[in-house]
């Protein structure tokens, strides 16, 4: 196994620990099942978004996209999967989507500056080292929230990849506009709202609670 699998296998464990301790939503007979199929989800999201970011190479080379083991994952595609998977998970068990996702949000960032350092040992682009320190700073600071994990989730990886995009050459654009970017300000976006409706839902709660 090459270090930067080993580094996302860590990664992946530190969630599935961190997950498993703080759950008291999914029922435990299917919290192993529902993580496994997260993870899965997580893969195919991430290749999906790497092979259209690399749609020239792979529409000359089909079956490489099949090639895992080639390389070639995107956590912007894992994030948009994964939250995609919990939203239809949660409908399944009639549980409100950010019970679910405020745990996940909540280690995420550390997960993800421990990842980063594959790039390190694969010799990547170096801003994985800034893109490494400001997770670790976001996950630091949503130790201290104990609601909204998601929406400050959102909001601070949008602006943590939108300033990283500026020192990367190696990342999908259209007409010189970067995705990553595009899809960094609809993250801010979606954040910025589900945290005013977040807001919103605990005032009128504590009104009617008094």
């Amino acid at each position: 196994m090459s270090l930067y699998g080993l580094l996302i296998g860590i990664s992946l464990v530190i969630i599935w620990q961190y997950f498993s301790s703080q759950n008291k939503i999914i029922p435990k007979k299917r919290e192993d099942s529902f993580i496994i199929f997260l993870y899965i989800s997580l893969l195919l999201g991430a290749r999906i978004y790497h092979v259209f970011d690399y749609w020239s190479y792979y529409s000359q080379n089909p079956v490489q996209i099949f090639n895992n083991r080639g390389g070639g994952l995107s956590i912007i595609g894992a994030i948009i999967a994964g939250f995609f998977y919990i939203l239809i998970f949660s409908k399944k068990i009639h549980q409100p989507f950010l019970k679910i996702s405020d745990i996940f949000t909540k280690i995420l960032p550390l997960a993800q500056s421990i990842g980063r350092f594959g790039n390190f040992f694969n010799h990547e682009n170096p801003s994985w080292w800034i893109e490494s320190i400001l997770n670790f700073v976001l996950f630091l600071f949503l130790l201290r929230k104990k609601t909204n994990s998601t929406a400050y989730y959102l909001i601070g990886y949008g602006i943590i990849r939108f300033i990283t995009e500026f020192f990367r050459n190696d990342t999908w654009s259209v007409s010189g506009i970067k995705i990553a970017q595009i899809i960094s300000l609809f993250f801010i976006l979606f954040g910025l709202i589900l945290k005013k409706n977040v807001s919103s839902n605990n005032q009128v709660t504590k009104k009617q609670s008094r």
